[in-house]
Order: structure tokens, then C-alpha cells, then sequence
């Protein structure tokens, strides 16, 4: 038996992408690394997409903040085990502030549906957490499966 891997297509990438909730984001500072998990909402629907959405919560002195601000290109990693065998997509680009007043309806309507777990990763109330909604502009997305071959 052999492993084969096959690339995805865009609208296997898409339907990938529409079915996960969670992925690593994969940001930089001079030469040091920094990957945080994150929920998601991926759409391709709108005017100069596709784009990722995060809703991310900085706490006063946020490392994440920190690298976010330094980084000027970005990685977002989600990967999964499937029936057809593991599934993962790269999307690389740019992160974007935004208000949710700048958002078209059908837009904020698939931001507000992200799936944020509630529970504890700091000592500290979620109320000191300062919640910014961030886009990821995709300039590269490339999708892999990697299958058990006969």
C-alpha cells in the first residue's frame, strides 16, 4: 500500500474550507514564529475575495497582538481526516482590520455565525479582552489529499 497525494481543486477547496470551524494562523516577527489557533468563516462570495474571517481577542500586552502588528504575510493552516484521507489547505496573504459597519449584510451575517469556544485560556475576565474582527485577503490557497493507494 502507498500514499498518493493529489491536489484539490478550487470548489473542493471551497467546500473543504465552508464544512471546518478551526485552523492555525501562522504569524512572524523578525525571525521568530508564532501559531495561534483560530475559528473561522471562509467565504469566496464577495467582491475581491476570497477572504477568511477571525474574530480576535487581544487582552492588555497580547503577544498575538504584537505579532500581528509585525507581520506583513501571513499563513493560515486547517486540516482534517477524512473519508477520501487527510485533507489540508494553505491560504497565504495579507490580514486586514475591519469594522463590522464596513461588512455588507450577507457578509456580517457569516461573520457573526464564527464558532468561538468559550472557556478559559487566561486568568482573566473575557470583559478585559478587546475583540477585533480581522480578514485574511487570499492571495495563495492551495488544497492537498492525501489518500492511501492500492
Amino acid at each position: 500500500m502507498s500514499n498518493t497525494a493529489t491536489d484539490m481543486d478550487a470548489i473542493e477547496i471551497a467546500e473543504f474550507l465552508e464544512t471546518q470551524h478551526t485552523g492555525v494562523l501562522s504569524l512572524a516577527k523578525d525571525d521568530d514564529g508564532y501559531g495561534i489557533p483560530v475559528s473561522f468563516v471562509y467565504t469566496d462570495d464577495d467582491e475581491g475575495g476570497p477572504f477568511v474571517y477571525f474574530r480576535l481577542g487581544y487582552a492588555p500586552g497580547s503577544m498575538k497582538r504584537r505579532y500581528i502588528d509585525a507581520s506583513n504575510y501571513v499563513s493560515f493552516i486547517v486540516c482534517d481526516e477524512t473519508e477520501d484521507g487527510w485533507k489540508s489547505v494553505i491560504a497565504r496573504g495579507r490580514l486586514e482590520e475591519i469594522s463590522a459597519r464596513s461588512l455588507d449584510a450577507i457578509i456580517a451575517e457569516v461573520v457573526r455565525g464564527l464558532d468561538i469556544p468559550y472557556f478559559y485560556v487566561h486568568d482573566r475576565p473575557v470583559e478585559n479582552l478587546n475583540l477585533t474582527l480581522v480578514r485574511l485577503k487570499i492571495s495563495d490557497l492551495k488544497g492537498i489529499v492525501e489518500g492511501k493507494g492500492g
